[in-house]
């Protein structure tokens, strides 16, 4: 009778038969002739129609673009047109799908963070005021392109916006489609703009070369001014600057948001050498493009496919889970939340969003950015305190005017203290390392906002 062992075959593990089989395979290959591409020292022919078959056999790629008719006119179009230094274009990483904007003059901007100047700013934080040497305070009108829009506050109001209003105050806000006397906030082209001015009459150039694809970029990009007086910060303004500057927010976006071509509207403040601005004076910026964002389309594509799978909003579903577990929610009103993401990529980051569905911004009311406003302006009161001197970007997130379906989004605010460098990891693989949970941020925003104002703020255990 034979034993155990010799009844069971014998078993060969995947892995241990890997090394064998590489080896194989490389001899193999090398005792083949001819099977190197001695142009381009890439696959072979016999290599790709093995890999891929049905595929044409080529000689190389570059020499089968040489001598492909139907490449002619792509061939002449990309020895003509490379991308120009007076106009902002993008060119596509085919590995890995993102487009990449260039645009060569925003190396020209001025930058008041530069060692010279740095060495010789005040440290000490001091009210508004107005600097002869900012372009973008009040008298310096001449220094920027003529503003698209601009605000003035007026009186308070001694009444409620409308009867759903929770503040029995609200600013009067004068709003002209340009220039006026008396500003509070006005909105300038950027004078070194990312992306190239729209202009349908002459076009684009697109050259859709098979391996080098490149397009111009256009669309619009303008700085907010977010007060006539010089400070580093809006928290340094009256709560009425932050409500103008989500009112320039709002119609710009809907400006942008009616004209043809444009598929993305990025809406995003930098406040500190760190997180990218060039000039000390409180602004934000906005870009239209008629690029979407490769991200971008995923987001959407995730968030249509969770809508059609669910019926279900993605970012409403977060949020109510987020309500349920109350550990990263931080703040909330009747009609606004603030809480630190479960996942979040940067450490004390911050999202605001509105408690009801609302997938555009730039449909918000008054009365609604009147709330928003006192509510960002905490937040940002918040993340100055726990982490102070800490430069920090916010980003507006509304659906993009390429979105298919509307209905599967929803708007958001994210707030982030520039706490960590970007580093080789983070560059390698696009996937952030994070060293502050979002739980033990929350607890550190709830605490000081309770502090602040105690009414409001929920009792998390």
């Amino acid at each position: 009778m034979s034993s155990d062992s010799e009844q069971q075959p014998q078993i060969v593990s995947a892995e241990s038969a890997l090394p064998r089989q590489v080896s194989e395979a490389v001899s193999g290959y090398q005792a083949k002739p001819g099977t190197i591409d001695t142009d381009t020292r890439l696959a072979s022919a016999g290599e790709t129609e093995a890999m891929w078959p049905g595929r044409p056999a080529r000689r190389s790629v570059m020499r089968s673009l040489a001598h492909s008719d139907a490449d002619t006119k792509s061939r002449q179009e990309a020895a003509s047109y490379r991308g120009s230094s007076a106009t902002s274009h993008t060119r596509r990483d085919l590995l890995t799908g993102d487009w990449t904007i260039f645009a060569p003059k925003r190396d020209q901007r001025p930058n008041d963070y530069e060692s010279s100047k740095l060495s010789s700013a005040a440290t000490a934080i001091e009210p508004p005021t107005v600097d002869a040497a900012c372009p973008f305070c009040v008298g310096a009108e001449n220094r920027t392109p003529e503003a698209v829009w601009s605000a003035r506050l007026g009186d308070q109001a001694t009444a409620p916006l409308d009867s759903a209003a929770t503040r029995f105050a609200g600013p009067a806000v004068e709003v002209v489609p340009g220039e006026q006397e008396h500003w509070d906030v006005r909105v300038v082209p950027n004078k070194f703009p990312a992306v190239s001015p729209c202009d349908a009459e002459k076009g684009g150039h697109v050259d859709r070369h098979n391996l080098f694809p490149i397009t111009d970029v256009v669309g619009g990009h303008e700085v907010v001014v977010e007060s006539s007086l010089h400070a580093e910060s809006i928290t340094q303004y009256d709560p009425a600057m932050v409500y103008m500057t989500l009112l320039a927010f709002r119609d710009r976006i809907r400006h942008w948001r009616q004209v043809r071509g444009i598929n993305y509207i990025s809406v995003f403040k930098n406040c500190g050498p760190e997180a990218g601005a060039s000039l000390r004076h409180s602004h934000s910026q906005l870009i239209a493009t008629s690029l979407m964002p490769h991200h971008v389309r995923t987001t959407l594509l995730r968030c249509e496919h969770h809508r059609a799978r669910t019926g279900c909003t993605l970012a409403c579903d977060l949020l109510r889970a987020e309500l349920a577990e109350r550990s990263r929610v931080i703040d909330r009103t009747d009609s606004f939340v603030a809480f630190c993401p479960f996942a979040s990529r940067f450490g004390g980051m911050i999202r605001l969003t509105s408690v009801e569905h609302q997938p555009h911004f730039d449909l918000m009311t008054e009365t609604s950015l009147d709330q928003l406003s006192s509510f960002l302006w905490r937040v940002l009161c918040w993340v100055n305190e726990a982490f102070p001197g800490k430069a920090f970007n916010y980003l507006l997130h509304t659906c993009p005017p390429g979105g298919q379906q509307p209905e599967a989004f929803q708007w958001s605010l994210d707030v982030f203290p520039r706490l960590n460098k970007t580093a080789g990891f983070e560059w390698s693989c696009d996937c952030m390392i994070n060293s502050l949970l979002p739980e033990t941020a929350a607890l550190r925003y709830r605490e000081i906002a309770r502090r602040h104002d105690p009414r409001n703020v929920l009792l998390t255990r």
